[in-house]
């Protein structure tokens, strides 16, 4: 059966500008008084995708450090790829309402007040990898790049040759986008531009013993301070950065094996199911078929 040309909006109406796939809601409604067969198709619901982080920026004050790509690669993989659960990126309007008397009958009028969006608030979560490694990056941004417990300034004052002209929030803070792909994964249907990134602490850290219990993994759950952007302008940022994403070949089933051969001390020993079969050959009655 032909699709119905007239199934997709288009950038039509509210939708000028937006290139992403979207059904036209003059069809699909299945709730009047019988349903719609033929437009079985644009029933489909919107089931929004996993966010795809890319970090923009990361905190200048890394340059003072030693080694300072470590700890801008740390910034980066924590964000794109360590994080298991990014939440708290919102977008929708809340309208302030007032009323007053439409007669005596108890009817109201209302009047919009006041429009808002709705405020962000970043937080991550992911399992702490061995050596506590998440923590203890995350106290030395923290002490270095912000302030310390005790002396209350950054510790990046304490390094030798790197004079500090001023501590604005760009030093330690860093700029990430959130792009809400479509359902192809190759279209921007929303994208969050979050600036003034910086964590809010490292997570709890205790010390303990209970000799009765078992061990437990360590996780972490970690908020952030955000200012987000979005509508178009940065729906278009996120729109050039799915498109620098090439996925030609990307397929993770065809990846080659992660390893390539038998260890060669494995190789040596004298047992195994290749040396079951030369035994079985060597050990034949005769040349038979």
């Amino acid at each position: 059966m032909a699709r119905d040309t007239a199934i997709l909006l288009g950038e039509k109406a509210w939708m000028t500008g937006n290139p992403t796939a979207s059904l036209n809601p003059a069809q699909g409604g299945q709730f009047a008084y019988a349903t719609e067969p033929a437009e079985w198709l644009s029933a489909q619901a919107h089931v929004p995708r996993n966010i795809i982080p890319i970090v923009l920026e990361v905190p200048t004050f890394f340059n003072s450090m030693p080694e300072p790509e470590y700890w801008k690669q740390a910034w980066r993989v924590f964000f794109e790829k360590h994080a298991r659960t990014i939440e708290g990126l919102k977008a929708g309007l809340t309208v302030d309402v007032g009323e007053h008397a439409f007669g005596g009958a108890g009817e109201m009028f209302q009047e919009f007040l006041d429009v808002k969006r709705e405020r962000s608030n970043l937080s991550i979560s992911l399992t702490e990898k061995y050596g506590n490694v998440w923590q203890n990056y995350w106290e030395d941004v923290i002490t270095f790049g912000m302030m310390d417990p005790e002396s209350k300034t950054p510790l990046t004052a304490t390094l030798e040759g790197q004079p500090i002209d001023d501590n604005l929030a760009d030093r330690y803070s860093g700029i990430v986008a959130f792009i809400q792909p479509d359902h192809s994964g190759v279209r921007c249907h929303r994208c969050w531009i979050g600036a003034n990134i910086w964590p809010h602490g490292n997570g709890g850290i205790e010390g303990k013993l209970d000799r009765t219990s078992a061990l437990s993994i360590k996780e972490l759950s970690m908020e952030f301070s955000i200012i987000a952007f979005t509508g178009n302008g940065p729906r278009v940022m996120g729109q050039q950065l799915l498109d620098g994403i090439i996925k030609t070949w990307a397929n993770p089933q065809n990846r080659k094996s992660f390893i390539s051969e038998i260890a060669p001390d494995v190789v040596a020993l004298t047992k195994g199911f290749n040396q079951n079969v030369t035994d079985l050959a060597a050990q034949r009655a005769g040349d038979l078929i």
